[in-house]
């Protein structure tokens, strides 16, 4: 059994030996949990939000979040959702050291890789390699069980979760909100169907928050093909390479969410002011240059956030 040195202080992290990760030049999973444990040296906590072991492995592999010791309205930056979306997982590694600056400016809550599963054998999904109408996936972030139906709001949208690691993942955003009450989330994401990336915009401002706005740029300044208008392949519309608002299912919705719905009740929900999710596309272009441009991405939101302190 493999002990990750950095993160065994207090909660070991114990992980096959011969744990080998997709070879397209990312990082393996041990490099990248050494990487997010030195925030640890910071002062930073570390929460096994669950261990998933997905019927078909022979292995658990930890789902985990860092967040500052500081409490109070917080930056959230999530990534890895999808496991055959690489380029956030390692860009945020790359740019730990401007995060662990930004948690010494205000609270911050990291979840770098949430399907840890999904990202070492390149799967999008716990129980599919690949996005396809005719499955009903398993995705870490599904959170419908907790969102309103749109159709009845006095109820959830789905009676339960869609997988354990579902319900742990987005148990684990209830039980901190309070403490770390989101303002800003920042979900990393590509998709290998597109060629020209766009970034959602689930908050308050939508397709006009300034953060959105500002991350067109980025892209477009990194080489990325953008989308400025016309509609998604899940036909949501595209505006100055933005898509406002939209009912998905997801963990951004959940972080956008004013009312939600916890063991049957009504509560309040994160109620996020900016949630955004940064799409690159994966099957037009190299690994690195999508990871470069996640970092930038990254680092210019830190500087922004930093500089306004919300």
């Amino acid at each position: 059994m493999y002990a990750m040195p950095p993160l065994a202080s207090g909660q070991a992290m114990h992980l096959p030996a011969d744990l080998e990760t997709v070879d397209d030049g990312r990082a393996t999973i041990h490099q990248l949990f050494s990487i997010y444990g030195t925030l640890l040296e910071a002062g930073w906590r570390l929460d096994v939000i669950m261990r998933s072991q997905p019927a078909d492995t022979g292995y658990a592999l930890p789902v985990i979040a860092m967040r500052t010791a500081a409490r109070g309205p917080a930056i959230w930056i999530v990534s890895g959702i999808h496991g055959e979306e690489p380029a956030g997982p390692n860009a945020i590694a790359a740019v730990i050291d401007d995060i662990a600056r930004l948690g010494e400016r205000q609270p911050v809550v990291l979840i770098p890789v949430a399907n840890p599963h999904g990202y070492v054998r390149n799967w999008r999904y716990l129980n599919s390699p690949i996005w396809s109408e005719a499955v009903e996936a398993q995705s870490v972030g599904d959170s419908s069980h907790l969102l309103p139906d749109p159709d009845d709001p006095r109820r959830a949208r789905a009676a339960s979760a869609s997988s354990i690691e579902a319900r742990a993942l987005t148990r684990y955003i209830v039980d901190n909100m309070l403490d770390y009450p989101p303002r800003m989330s920042i979900d990393l994401h590509e998709d290998d169907k597109i060629s020209e990336g766009y970034v959602y915009s689930q908050g308050v401002d939508g397709a006009n928050d300034r953060f959105a706005l500002e991350a067109v740029k980025v892209l477009r300044d990194n080489a990325i093909p953008v989308k400025m208008e016309g509609f998604t392949r899940f036909d949501e519309k595209i505006a100055a390479g933005i898509i406002g608002p939209v009912i998905d299912g997801s963990i951004d919705e959940l972080m956008s969410a004013k009312d939600i719905f916890v063991d049957g009740e009504r509560r309040a929900g994160p109620a996020a002011h900016t949630v955004l999710v940064f799409e690159t596309p994966a099957g037009a272009l190299p690994l690195m240059r999508r990871i470069k441009a996640h970092e930038a991405l990254l680092r210019r939101m830190i500087e922004l956030v930093s500089a306004a302190e919300i």
